[in-house]
Protein backbone atom coordinates (compact mmCIF):
# COMPACT_ATOMS: atom_id res chain seq x y z
CA UNK A 1 0.00 0.00 0.00
CA UNK A 2 2.90 2.14 0.98
CA UNK A 3 4.62 1.96 -2.63
CA UNK A 4 1.42 2.37 -4.66
CA UNK A 5 0.95 5.06 -2.59
CA UNK A 6 4.41 6.12 -3.13
CA UNK A 7 3.77 5.50 -6.78
CA UNK A 8 0.54 7.76 -7.13
CA UNK A 9 2.21 10.60 -5.66
CA UNK A 10 6.13 10.47 -7.68
CA UNK A 11 2.73 9.85 -11.01
CA UNK A 12 0.95 12.76 -10.07
CA UNK A 13 4.10 14.92 -9.55
CA UNK A 14 5.41 14.20 -12.96
CA UNK A 15 1.89 14.75 -14.40
CA UNK A 16 1.73 17.90 -12.31
CA UNK A 17 5.66 19.28 -13.85
CA UNK A 18 4.46 18.11 -17.31
CA UNK A 19 1.22 20.51 -16.71
CA UNK A 20 3.53 23.62 -15.49
CA UNK A 21 6.11 22.87 -18.15
CA UNK A 22 5.82 25.50 -20.82
CA UNK A 23 5.57 24.21 -24.50
CA UNK A 24 9.03 25.13 -26.48
CA UNK A 25 8.41 25.33 -30.10
CA UNK A 26 10.29 21.84 -30.41
CA UNK A 27 8.43 20.08 -27.98
CA UNK A 28 5.53 21.71 -29.54
CA UNK A 29 6.58 20.19 -32.74
CA UNK A 30 7.49 16.68 -31.74
CA UNK A 31 4.30 16.12 -29.33
CA UNK A 32 2.22 16.95 -32.25
CA UNK A 33 3.72 14.72 -34.77
CA UNK A 34 3.55 11.78 -32.25
CA UNK A 35 -0.34 12.58 -31.42
CA UNK A 36 -1.62 14.92 -34.26
CA UNK A 37 -4.79 12.84 -35.81
CA UNK A 38 -4.09 13.57 -39.43
CA UNK A 39 -0.33 12.25 -38.47
CA UNK A 40 -1.83 9.19 -36.99
CA UNK A 41 -4.08 8.38 -40.21
CA UNK A 42 -1.21 9.12 -42.35
CA UNK A 43 0.57 6.32 -40.48
CA UNK A 44 -2.53 3.88 -40.45
CA UNK A 45 -1.87 4.75 -44.10
CA UNK A 46 1.38 4.27 -44.72
CA UNK A 47 1.01 0.70 -42.91
CA UNK A 48 -1.73 -0.49 -45.18
CA UNK A 49 0.06 0.53 -47.68
CA UNK A 50 3.30 -2.27 -46.75
CA UNK A 51 0.88 -4.74 -45.85
CA UNK A 52 -0.10 -4.39 -49.60
CA UNK A 53 3.21 -4.73 -50.66
CA UNK A 54 4.02 -7.79 -48.68
CA UNK A 55 0.82 -9.27 -49.90
CA UNK A 56 1.64 -8.66 -53.75
CA UNK A 57 5.21 -10.42 -53.35
CA UNK A 58 3.38 -13.74 -51.18
CA UNK A 59 1.16 -13.81 -54.70
CA UNK A 60 4.23 -15.09 -56.49
CA UNK A 61 3.71 -17.95 -54.08
CA UNK A 62 1.68 -20.87 -54.86
CA UNK A 63 -1.56 -21.21 -52.83
CA UNK A 64 -2.55 -24.12 -51.67
CA UNK A 65 -5.92 -25.36 -50.04
CA UNK A 66 -7.09 -28.22 -47.92
CA UNK A 67 -10.75 -29.65 -47.83
CA UNK A 68 -12.53 -32.44 -46.18
CA UNK A 69 -15.74 -33.61 -45.93
CA UNK A 70 -18.33 -36.36 -44.49
CA UNK A 71 -21.35 -37.43 -46.00
CA UNK A 72 -24.02 -39.53 -44.70
CA UNK A 73 -26.42 -40.97 -47.77
CA UNK A 74 -29.57 -43.34 -46.93
CA UNK A 75 -31.69 -44.94 -50.13
CA UNK A 76 -30.68 -44.83 -53.72
CA UNK A 77 -27.19 -44.01 -53.65
CA UNK A 78 -23.92 -43.97 -55.63
CA UNK A 79 -21.56 -46.57 -53.74
CA UNK A 80 -18.04 -44.67 -53.44
CA UNK A 81 -15.91 -47.82 -53.65
CA UNK A 82 -17.09 -48.59 -57.35
CA UNK A 83 -19.53 -45.66 -58.24
CA UNK A 84 -22.11 -48.08 -58.94
CA UNK A 85 -25.79 -47.43 -57.52
CA UNK A 86 -26.86 -49.58 -54.19
CA UNK A 87 -29.95 -49.35 -52.12
CA UNK A 88 -28.77 -48.94 -48.79
CA UNK A 89 -27.17 -46.67 -46.02
CA UNK A 90 -23.23 -44.88 -47.07
CA UNK A 91 -21.09 -43.14 -44.90
CA UNK A 92 -18.22 -41.75 -46.86
CA UNK A 93 -15.45 -38.65 -45.92
CA UNK A 94 -13.35 -37.08 -48.07
CA UNK A 95 -9.81 -35.39 -48.09
CA UNK A 96 -7.44 -33.91 -50.05
CA UNK A 97 -5.12 -30.65 -50.47
CA UNK A 98 -5.05 -28.47 -54.00
CA UNK A 99 -2.57 -25.96 -55.18
CA UNK A 100 -2.19 -23.50 -57.96
CA UNK A 101 0.25 -20.89 -59.18
CA UNK A 102 -0.01 -18.82 -61.84
CA UNK A 103 3.25 -19.23 -64.17
CA UNK A 104 2.54 -15.94 -66.62
CA UNK A 105 -0.25 -13.39 -66.77
CA UNK A 106 1.60 -10.83 -68.73
CA UNK A 107 3.31 -9.74 -65.93
CA UNK A 108 0.48 -8.56 -64.28
CA UNK A 109 1.83 -10.19 -60.45
CA UNK A 110 5.56 -8.17 -60.89
CA UNK A 111 4.20 -5.00 -61.70
CA UNK A 112 1.58 -5.12 -59.25
CA UNK A 113 4.88 -5.80 -56.51
CA UNK A 114 6.65 -2.72 -58.10
CA UNK A 115 2.75 -0.84 -58.02
CA UNK A 116 2.42 -1.53 -54.49
CA UNK A 117 6.02 -0.67 -53.50
CA UNK A 118 5.81 2.45 -55.10
CA UNK A 119 1.95 3.15 -53.21
CA UNK A 120 3.93 2.39 -50.25
CA UNK A 121 6.63 5.47 -51.14
CA UNK A 122 3.96 7.38 -51.82
CA UNK A 123 1.68 7.28 -48.50
CA UNK A 124 5.39 7.97 -46.42
CA UNK A 125 6.24 10.82 -48.65
CA UNK A 126 2.35 12.28 -48.46
CA UNK A 127 2.50 11.73 -44.04
CA UNK A 128 6.11 13.87 -44.82
CA UNK A 129 4.03 16.53 -46.37
CA UNK A 130 1.75 16.76 -43.76
CA UNK A 131 4.20 17.29 -41.29
CA UNK A 132 5.72 20.04 -42.29
CA UNK A 133 2.41 21.71 -42.60
CA UNK A 134 1.91 21.04 -39.35
CA UNK A 135 5.31 21.51 -38.42
CA UNK A 136 4.31 24.99 -39.93
CA UNK A 137 0.90 25.79 -38.74
CA UNK A 138 2.86 25.31 -35.58
CA UNK A 139 5.78 27.63 -35.89
CA UNK A 140 3.38 30.32 -37.15
CA UNK A 141 1.03 30.19 -34.08
CA UNK A 142 4.12 30.67 -32.23
CA UNK A 143 5.01 33.39 -33.48
CA UNK A 144 1.14 34.31 -33.88
CA UNK A 145 0.97 33.94 -29.47
CA UNK A 146 4.52 35.91 -29.46
CA UNK A 147 3.08 39.05 -31.64
CA UNK A 148 -0.27 39.13 -29.09
CA UNK A 149 1.96 38.46 -25.95
CA UNK A 150 3.62 41.64 -27.24
CA UNK A 151 0.76 43.33 -28.15
CA UNK A 152 -0.86 43.09 -24.38
CA UNK A 153 2.27 44.49 -23.02
CA UNK A 154 1.96 47.18 -25.19
CA UNK A 155 -0.96 48.45 -24.41
CA UNK A 156 -0.13 47.95 -20.57
CA UNK A 157 2.40 49.89 -21.09
CA UNK A 158 0.44 52.79 -22.77
CA UNK A 159 -2.40 52.63 -19.66
CA UNK A 160 0.16 53.33 -17.31
CA UNK A 161 1.58 56.47 -20.04
CA UNK A 162 -2.31 57.53 -20.23
CA UNK A 163 -2.80 57.36 -16.27
CA UNK A 164 0.27 59.44 -15.68
CA UNK A 165 -1.27 61.57 -18.01
CA UNK A 166 -4.41 61.51 -16.32
CA UNK A 167 -2.99 62.20 -13.51
CA UNK A 168 -0.98 65.41 -14.67
CA UNK A 169 -4.42 66.96 -15.85
CA UNK A 170 -5.85 66.69 -13.43
CA UNK A 171 -3.10 68.41 -11.56
CA UNK A 172 -2.93 71.26 -14.33
CA UNK A 173 -6.96 71.24 -13.89
CA UNK A 174 -7.05 71.91 -10.23
CA UNK A 175 -4.27 75.01 -10.12
CA UNK A 176 -5.99 76.47 -12.98
CA UNK A 177 -3.77 75.66 -15.92
CA UNK A 178 -6.58 73.95 -18.43
CA UNK A 179 -10.18 73.20 -18.18
CA UNK A 180 -12.11 69.74 -17.11
CA UNK A 181 -12.18 68.97 -20.87
CA UNK A 182 -8.80 68.23 -20.70
CA UNK A 183 -9.42 65.55 -17.54
CA UNK A 184 -12.85 63.86 -19.63
CA UNK A 185 -10.04 63.39 -22.76
CA UNK A 186 -7.33 61.65 -20.72
CA UNK A 187 -10.25 59.45 -19.50
CA UNK A 188 -11.52 58.83 -22.46
CA UNK A 189 -8.30 58.06 -23.94
CA UNK A 190 -8.12 55.74 -21.01
CA UNK A 191 -11.10 53.66 -20.90
CA UNK A 192 -10.16 53.09 -25.04
CA UNK A 193 -6.35 51.78 -23.61
CA UNK A 194 -8.04 49.48 -21.21
CA UNK A 195 -10.70 48.30 -24.13
CA UNK A 196 -7.66 47.36 -26.55
CA UNK A 197 -5.71 45.49 -23.21
CA UNK A 198 -8.90 43.54 -23.32
CA UNK A 199 -9.40 43.09 -27.03
CA UNK A 200 -5.11 42.12 -27.07
CA UNK A 201 -5.37 39.57 -23.93
CA UNK A 202 -8.65 37.64 -25.57
CA UNK A 203 -6.24 37.67 -28.92
CA UNK A 204 -3.85 36.40 -26.88
CA UNK A 205 -5.97 33.80 -25.14
CA UNK A 206 -7.60 32.35 -27.99
CA UNK A 207 -3.74 32.16 -29.78
CA UNK A 208 -2.92 29.73 -27.07
CA UNK A 209 -6.57 27.76 -27.36
CA UNK A 210 -5.10 27.55 -31.00
CA UNK A 211 -1.74 26.25 -30.43
CA UNK A 212 -3.39 23.88 -27.70
CA UNK A 213 -6.31 22.30 -30.49
CA UNK A 214 -3.16 22.04 -32.87
CA UNK A 215 -1.21 19.78 -30.34
CA UNK A 216 -4.41 17.62 -29.46
CA UNK A 217 -4.20 18.94 -25.36
CA UNK A 218 -6.81 19.81 -23.44
CA UNK A 219 -6.48 24.11 -22.76
CA UNK A 220 -6.54 25.38 -19.52
CA UNK A 221 -4.46 28.49 -17.40
CA UNK A 222 -1.94 25.99 -17.02
CA UNK A 223 -0.89 26.22 -20.74
CA UNK A 224 2.03 28.51 -21.74
CA UNK A 225 4.38 28.49 -23.81
CA UNK A 226 8.16 29.38 -23.28
CA UNK A 227 8.85 32.99 -24.73
CA UNK A 228 12.38 33.36 -26.55
CA UNK A 229 13.72 36.86 -27.25
CA UNK A 230 13.20 37.05 -31.46
CA UNK A 231 15.40 39.17 -32.80
CA UNK A 232 15.17 40.93 -36.00
CA UNK A 233 16.38 38.97 -38.97
CA UNK A 234 19.29 41.04 -40.42
CA UNK A 235 20.49 38.52 -43.66
CA UNK A 236 20.50 39.72 -46.58
CA UNK A 237 19.71 37.03 -48.74
CA UNK A 238 22.31 36.88 -52.12
CA UNK A 239 20.27 33.51 -53.35
CA UNK A 240 18.10 34.32 -56.23
CA UNK A 241 14.44 32.55 -56.93
CA UNK A 242 15.99 29.56 -58.85
CA UNK A 243 18.99 28.89 -56.70
CA UNK A 244 16.54 28.55 -53.86
CA UNK A 245 14.32 26.75 -56.15
CA UNK A 246 16.94 24.51 -56.86
CA UNK A 247 17.71 23.34 -53.08
CA UNK A 248 13.55 23.14 -52.46
CA UNK A 249 12.59 20.78 -55.14
CA UNK A 250 15.65 18.46 -53.59
CA UNK A 251 14.21 18.88 -50.32
CA UNK A 252 10.33 19.67 -50.59
CA UNK A 253 8.36 15.99 -50.54
CA UNK A 254 5.67 17.90 -52.61
CA UNK A 255 7.95 17.61 -55.39
CA UNK A 256 9.00 13.78 -54.89
CA UNK A 257 5.44 13.39 -54.15
CA UNK A 258 4.25 14.04 -57.50
CA UNK A 259 6.61 12.28 -59.06
CA UNK A 260 6.23 9.06 -57.33
CA UNK A 261 2.34 9.57 -58.15
CA UNK A 262 3.15 10.09 -61.63
CA UNK A 263 5.26 6.66 -61.63
CA UNK A 264 2.55 4.48 -59.96
CA UNK A 265 0.21 5.89 -62.78
CA UNK A 266 2.89 4.93 -65.31
CA UNK A 267 2.76 1.35 -63.66
CA UNK A 268 -0.73 1.26 -63.29
CA UNK A 269 -0.85 1.63 -67.08
CA UNK A 270 1.30 -0.97 -67.61
CA UNK A 271 -1.21 -3.44 -65.76
CA UNK A 272 -4.30 -2.46 -67.24
CA UNK A 273 -2.19 -3.13 -70.67
CA UNK A 274 -1.39 -6.59 -68.75
CA UNK A 275 -5.28 -7.74 -69.14
CA UNK A 276 -5.20 -8.33 -72.56
CA UNK A 277 -2.34 -11.73 -72.16
CA UNK A 278 -3.24 -15.00 -71.26
CA UNK A 279 -3.07 -16.95 -68.25
CA UNK A 280 -1.14 -20.15 -67.59
CA UNK A 281 -1.36 -21.60 -64.27
CA UNK A 282 -0.43 -24.97 -63.22
CA UNK A 283 -3.10 -27.11 -60.42
CA UNK A 284 -1.84 -29.93 -58.59
CA UNK A 285 -4.33 -32.08 -56.74
CA UNK A 286 -3.90 -34.72 -53.90
CA UNK A 287 -6.99 -36.80 -52.60
CA UNK A 288 -8.24 -39.59 -50.80
CA UNK A 289 -11.67 -41.49 -49.57
CA UNK A 290 -12.81 -43.38 -46.63
CA UNK A 291 -16.12 -45.24 -46.48
CA UNK A 292 -17.83 -47.87 -44.77
CA UNK A 293 -18.62 -49.77 -47.88
CA UNK A 294 -15.04 -50.66 -47.98
CA UNK A 295 -15.25 -53.79 -46.30
CA UNK A 296 -12.30 -56.57 -45.25
CA UNK A 297 -13.59 -60.29 -45.40
CA UNK A 298 -12.72 -62.09 -41.93
CA UNK A 299 -10.59 -65.29 -42.08
CA UNK A 300 -11.15 -66.31 -45.63
CA UNK A 301 -10.93 -70.35 -46.41
CA UNK A 302 -10.53 -72.10 -49.41
CA UNK A 303 -13.54 -75.05 -50.12
CA UNK A 304 -14.53 -77.63 -52.89
CA UNK A 305 -18.29 -76.40 -54.44
CA UNK A 306 -20.44 -78.33 -57.51
CA UNK A 307 -20.02 -75.93 -60.71
CA UNK A 308 -21.90 -78.41 -63.04
CA UNK A 309 -22.57 -81.71 -64.69
CA UNK A 310 -20.42 -83.12 -67.42
CA UNK A 311 -23.20 -84.00 -70.07
CA UNK A 312 -22.37 -87.33 -71.61
CA UNK A 313 -21.83 -88.94 -68.02
CA UNK A 314 -23.56 -87.25 -65.99
CA UNK A 315 -20.73 -86.80 -63.63
CA UNK A 316 -20.56 -83.76 -61.18
CA UNK A 317 -17.71 -81.24 -61.45
CA UNK A 318 -16.09 -79.45 -58.85
CA UNK A 319 -14.34 -76.35 -58.20
CA UNK A 320 -12.25 -74.22 -55.52
CA UNK A 321 -14.17 -71.83 -53.90
CA UNK A 322 -13.63 -68.97 -51.03
CA UNK A 323 -15.24 -68.25 -47.97
CA UNK A 324 -15.55 -66.07 -45.32
CA UNK A 325 -16.86 -65.75 -41.47
CA UNK A 326 -18.09 -61.85 -42.02
CA UNK A 327 -16.60 -58.85 -42.71
CA UNK A 328 -15.51 -55.16 -41.43
CA UNK A 329 -15.04 -51.94 -42.43
CA UNK A 330 -11.59 -51.29 -44.00
CA UNK A 331 -9.45 -49.29 -41.62
CA UNK A 332 -8.92 -45.81 -42.37
CA UNK A 333 -5.21 -45.83 -42.66
CA UNK A 334 -5.64 -48.27 -45.03
CA UNK A 335 -8.23 -46.55 -47.26
CA UNK A 336 -6.26 -43.61 -47.23
CA UNK A 337 -2.68 -45.34 -48.84
CA UNK A 338 -5.46 -47.28 -51.02
CA UNK A 339 -7.79 -44.38 -52.41
CA UNK A 340 -5.16 -42.03 -52.51
CA UNK A 341 -5.47 -40.05 -56.20
CA UNK A 342 -2.72 -37.66 -57.27
CA UNK A 343 -3.38 -35.00 -60.41
CA UNK A 344 -1.43 -32.21 -61.83
CA UNK A 345 -1.83 -30.19 -65.05
CA UNK A 346 -1.83 -26.47 -66.59
CA UNK A 347 -4.62 -24.28 -67.74
CA UNK A 348 -4.41 -21.43 -69.77
CA UNK A 349 -7.14 -18.68 -69.98
CA UNK A 350 -6.91 -17.01 -73.58
CA UNK A 351 -9.23 -13.18 -73.23
CA UNK A 352 -10.61 -12.99 -76.46
CA UNK A 353 -13.43 -10.33 -75.62
CA UNK A 354 -14.25 -8.68 -72.19
CA UNK A 355 -17.43 -6.46 -73.64
CA UNK A 356 -14.61 -3.70 -73.93
CA UNK A 357 -13.58 -3.31 -70.16
CA UNK A 358 -10.14 -3.81 -70.84
CA UNK A 359 -10.01 -1.38 -73.69
CA UNK A 360 -11.54 1.37 -71.14
CA UNK A 361 -9.51 0.03 -68.03
CA UNK A 362 -6.46 0.92 -70.47
CA UNK A 363 -7.46 4.18 -71.84
CA UNK A 364 -8.68 5.31 -68.33
CA UNK A 365 -5.33 4.44 -67.20
CA UNK A 366 -3.68 6.55 -69.77
CA UNK A 367 -5.90 10.03 -68.97
CA UNK A 368 -4.72 8.98 -64.83
CA UNK A 369 -1.27 8.86 -66.19
CA UNK A 370 -1.62 12.44 -68.24
CA UNK A 371 -3.87 13.85 -65.01
CA UNK A 372 -0.53 12.58 -62.75
CA UNK A 373 1.93 14.14 -65.32
CA UNK A 374 0.07 17.56 -65.38
CA UNK A 375 -0.43 17.31 -61.78
CA UNK A 376 3.34 16.72 -61.24
CA UNK A 377 4.25 20.32 -63.36
CA UNK A 378 1.69 21.85 -61.56
CA UNK A 379 3.51 20.69 -58.37
CA UNK A 380 7.04 22.22 -59.62
CA UNK A 381 5.45 25.52 -61.02
CA UNK A 382 3.31 26.23 -57.52
CA UNK A 383 6.64 25.15 -55.29
CA UNK A 384 8.94 27.64 -57.86
CA UNK A 385 6.12 30.47 -57.67
CA UNK A 386 6.12 30.24 -53.24
CA UNK A 387 9.94 30.65 -53.58
CA UNK A 388 9.91 33.19 -55.30
CA UNK A 389 7.10 35.15 -53.11
CA UNK A 390 8.82 34.17 -49.92
CA UNK A 391 11.74 35.61 -51.69
CA UNK A 392 10.04 38.85 -52.55
CA UNK A 393 8.28 39.05 -48.79
CA UNK A 394 11.20 38.59 -47.08
CA UNK A 395 12.75 41.40 -48.86
CA UNK A 396 9.30 43.04 -49.13
CA UNK A 397 8.88 42.54 -45.21
CA UNK A 398 12.59 44.03 -44.25
CA UNK A 399 12.37 47.18 -46.13
CA UNK A 400 8.61 47.75 -44.30
CA UNK A 401 10.51 47.53 -40.70
CA UNK A 402 12.77 50.02 -41.64
CA UNK A 403 10.74 52.32 -42.58
CA UNK A 404 8.35 51.64 -39.45
CA UNK A 405 11.39 51.75 -37.53
CA UNK A 406 11.66 55.30 -38.70
CA UNK A 407 8.26 56.09 -38.33
CA UNK A 408 8.01 55.18 -34.75
CA UNK A 409 11.10 56.98 -34.27
CA UNK A 410 9.23 60.11 -35.03
CA UNK A 411 6.23 59.48 -33.72
CA UNK A 412 7.91 59.45 -30.01
CA UNK A 413 10.07 62.36 -30.75
CA UNK A 414 6.55 63.92 -31.89
CA UNK A 415 4.78 62.52 -28.31
CA UNK A 416 8.00 63.38 -26.01
CA UNK A 417 7.89 66.73 -27.52
CA UNK A 418 3.88 67.06 -27.19
CA UNK A 419 4.07 65.95 -23.87
CA UNK A 420 6.36 68.64 -22.65
CA UNK A 421 4.31 71.18 -24.18
CA UNK A 422 1.34 70.47 -22.52
CA UNK A 423 3.02 69.85 -19.21
CA UNK A 424 4.07 73.71 -19.63
CA UNK A 425 0.24 74.40 -21.21
CA UNK A 426 1.13 75.38 -24.39
CA UNK A 427 -0.78 72.08 -25.71
CA UNK A 428 -4.49 71.28 -25.55
CA UNK A 429 -5.09 68.00 -24.54
CA UNK A 430 -6.60 66.79 -27.36
CA UNK A 431 -3.76 67.21 -29.81
CA UNK A 432 -1.45 65.21 -26.82
CA UNK A 433 -3.89 62.45 -27.13
CA UNK A 434 -3.77 62.41 -30.95
CA UNK A 435 -0.09 62.77 -30.34
CA UNK A 436 -0.46 59.78 -28.04
CA UNK A 437 -2.36 57.51 -30.66
CA UNK A 438 -0.24 58.22 -33.40
CA UNK A 439 2.48 57.12 -31.31
CA UNK A 440 1.13 53.75 -30.14
CA UNK A 441 0.02 53.50 -33.51
CA UNK A 442 3.62 53.36 -34.77
CA UNK A 443 4.69 50.96 -31.96
CA UNK A 444 1.93 48.24 -32.94
CA UNK A 445 2.75 48.97 -36.69
CA UNK A 446 6.12 48.16 -36.04
CA UNK A 447 5.47 45.07 -33.82
CA UNK A 448 3.32 43.50 -36.86
CA UNK A 449 6.25 44.85 -38.97
CA UNK A 450 8.83 42.52 -36.87
CA UNK A 451 6.94 39.66 -36.55
CA UNK A 452 5.83 39.34 -40.33
CA UNK A 453 9.51 39.99 -41.23
CA UNK A 454 10.35 36.67 -38.39
CA UNK A 455 7.78 34.50 -39.97
CA UNK A 456 9.09 35.47 -43.74
CA UNK A 457 12.37 35.04 -42.99
CA UNK A 458 11.03 31.26 -41.09
CA UNK A 459 9.60 30.66 -44.31
CA UNK A 460 12.30 31.53 -46.41
CA UNK A 461 14.62 29.07 -44.21
CA UNK A 462 12.55 26.68 -44.51
CA UNK A 463 12.54 26.43 -48.57
CA UNK A 464 16.31 26.44 -48.31
CA UNK A 465 16.42 23.41 -45.91
CA UNK A 466 17.08 24.86 -42.29
CA UNK A 467 15.25 23.94 -39.49
CA UNK A 468 11.90 25.55 -37.72
CA UNK A 469 13.90 27.85 -35.33
CA UNK A 470 12.82 31.20 -33.47
CA UNK A 471 16.13 33.02 -32.99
Amino acid sequence: MVRLTGLLLISLGWQFSQAQSDWTLQRAIDHALQNNITIKQGQLTVANNKLNYIQSKEALLPSVSGFANHNFSFGRNINPVNNSYVQQNVQSSQFGISSQVVLFNGLQNTNNIKLNKLNSEVSAKDLEVISNTISLQIATQFLQILFNSETVKTYEMAITSTEKQLERANILFQAGNTNQSSVFEMQAKLASDKLNLVTAQNNHRLSLVSLANLLQVPFDETFKIESPQVGIPEEVILEGTASIYDKASKIMPEVELSILRYKASLMQQTISKGNYSPTLSLNANVSTLFSDNFKDVINPYTTIVPIGYVQTTNDVVLSQGFGYYGTKTRPFSNQVNDNLGKSIGFSLNVPIYSNGRTRTSVKQAELATEQQKLNMLKTQNELYTSVATALANYTGAKAKFNALTEALNSQKKNYEFNKVRFDAGALSSMDLVISQTNYETAEANLLQGKYDLVFRKVLLDFYRGKPLVLK
